[in-house]
């Protein structure tokens, strides 16, 4: 079954929708909350209600998921991953390194367990060798 015969994925929206009600919020409230640190944009309540509904036609851009973040009071790695979910049919992957390390990559929605397994693999290695790249360099340089 493709995912057009499963009908739309609406990650983003459901998301969206039980965390307004969980907080208590009305599209208003929640926009008052919805600006974008880096820019200083502002959603409408307006664009929520519509985004809210399953509205929105397209992906949202980076700064509107930053703003939604905000207005929802979650991480927006949290909004960026519903969002490539929803509209990109991408999921992103999160491989541990070390107790503070760790990277993200995206993998597609409905990718079986073991080839997950062996993309981790992938990016694992890729990581180390960028490692021992970057070890190598600052071996080579004099010191200052």
């Amino acid at each position: 079954m493709t995912s057009a015969e499963q009908g739309p994925r609406d990650d983003l929206v459901r998301f969206v929708r039980e965390t307004k009600d969980q907080l208590g919020l009305s599209y208003r409230e929640l926009a008052e909350r919805a600006a974008d640190v880096a820019t200083g944009h502002r959603l409408g309540f307006q664009w929520l209600a519509k985004l809210g509904a399953g509205g929105l036609a397209k992906a949202p851009d980076p700064w509107q998921l930053r703003a939604l973040a905000a207005a929802l009071g979650v991480p927006g790695e949290v909004i960026k991953d519903l969002a490539a979910r929803q509209w990109l049919e991408l999921e992103v992957a999160t491989l541990r390194l070390g107790p503070r390390d760790f990277a993200l990559y995206v993998q597609w929605v409905g990718l079986p367990d073991d080839d997950k397994e062996a993309l981790a693999v992938v990016v694992h290695t890729f990581l180390r060798h960028q490692e021992e790249r970057e070890r190598g360099q600052q071996a080579d340089e004099p010191p200052a």
